[in-house]
């Protein structure tokens, strides 16, 4: 239809008055089928000119966005959304000609409580922006399914971990019970001695210790923390790391690499949960290297992210157990509550971060940690642009 039309503009001088009807036909035709797809298909859509005003809008856009007037077409796209946020969101991504990617909104709309996903494409034809497309999505349904699966899944995990934790209290309290036995046999005359009582005490105390750090770690994977991250420099807390473990690494033959980018921005951090969340990934590390070996800490900018890093040259984890390694209560040592990475992965998605694992036996192992940098930093790093 595009190549007739061309066609028909070169000779329009010489078209006659039934010809140009029948083109003119033609455009409404084509222009209704294309309305008709538009109202056909289930999402919503608004498309906008250079100037931001809204050129189309189909039914389904119509019915799912709260609409501030009846006829929004010759309209600025974000006057005629009716709520705050997606109109305040739909703005901003429209003046900086970058589109956006999907985003939730909740919406009260005709007395029903929506959620709306929506996203912004710009047009683009021969290298210029020719307009936008305001791509929406009523999700309500699929977010409450997904909250009803967490929930469900939060269940079973807190299930799996309350009988991993009756397990874990198991051998110390078997140890106590045995060591308090002895004890009360020794002071009833049994051939008691002040070495035999101390090293019982001593017994008594390493245990409470180990119920003690099981119930922290078990408080700590399951509560939800009440966190208020603060800008902070992670060079300067993973130096502190290091300088704190320095005498445990030269007792484990453990070389450490510190690749640190002093031209990463802060990034907001619970610095005591991530030092909680490192500190696990650094002793498992080391743990990971009997021989010693060299632990690589890294931290650079990826884009949009902080990226941070620590690799050891330690045994590795073998490809069947890559899947198991984040599940509660799930260890190949003998010692230790099996909840450390579990921990470490509730503080980086509480920090709205991602982790990821690569690792080959005999050639070690590296966790990856991302973090976003604030929005406020991204315009700081690329100059002030907005």
């Amino acid at each position: 239809m595009r190549k007739l039309i061309r066609r028909a503009l070169k000779s329009l001088d010489r078209l006659n008055h039934e010809r140009l009807h029948n083109l003119v036909q033609e455009l409404v035709k084509d222009n209704e089928q294309l309305e008709m797809v538009l109202s056909s298909i289930p999402v919503g859509v608004l498309v906008t000119g250079p100037d931001h005003r809204v050129i189309m809008i189909n039914n389904p856009a119509r019915r799912m966005l709260p609409l501030s007037c009846s006829d929004p077409v010759d309209q600025s796209a974000w006057e005629v959304i009716a709520s705050a946020d997606l109109s305040n969101f739909v703005r901003a991504s429209l003046e900086s000609d970058r589109g956006a990617p999907m985003r939730d909104f909740p919406i009260r709309h005709r007395d029903r409580d929506l959620i709306l996903s929506c996203g912004i494409l710009p047009l683009v034809n021969r290298g210029r922006i020719m307009g936008s497309l305001l791509y929406i999505e009523d999700v309500t349904d699929v977010r409450a399914e997904e909250a009803r699966f967490k929930r469900a899944e939060g269940l079973a995990s807190l299930t799996t971990m309350a009988a991993g934790v009756a397990h874990e209290i198991k051998n110390p309290l078997a140890s106590m019970s045995i060591h308090l036995q002895l004890m009360r046999r020794q002071m009833h005359g049994e051939c008691a001695s002040p070495e035999e009582l101390q090293e019982s005490l001593e017994i008594l105390e390493e245990e409470t210790e180990r119920l003690n750090n099981i119930v922290s770690d078990y408080l700590f994977a399951v509560r939800p923390q009440d966190s208020r991250p603060l800008p902070a420099d992670i060079n300067a807390l993973i130096t502190e790391l290091v300088q704190f473990l320095r005498y445990e690494m030269e007792d484990a033959h453990v070389r450490v690499l510190a690749l640190l980018d002093k031209s990463i921005p802060s990034i907001p951090l619970d610095e005591g949960a991530m030092k909680r969340a490192l500190l696990n990934l650094i002793k498992n590390a080391i743990t990971a290297m009997p021989e010693g070996g060299e632990l690589r800490l890294q931290t650079r900018r990826d884009g949009d992210n902080v990226l941070i890093e620590v690799s050891d040259t330690g045994v590795g984890i073998p490809e069947e157990l890559h899947g198991k390694i984040f599940e509660p209560y799930f260890t190949t040592r003998d010692t230790g509550s099996g909840l450390g990475l579990t921990v470490v992965y509730k503080v980086v998605r509480e920090h709205g971060g991602d982790l990821h694992m690569d690792s080959q036996p005999g050639r070690g192992t590296t966790f990856r940690i991302s973090i976003p940098v604030p929005q406020s930093e991204r315009k700081l790093l690329s100059g002030g642009d907005s």
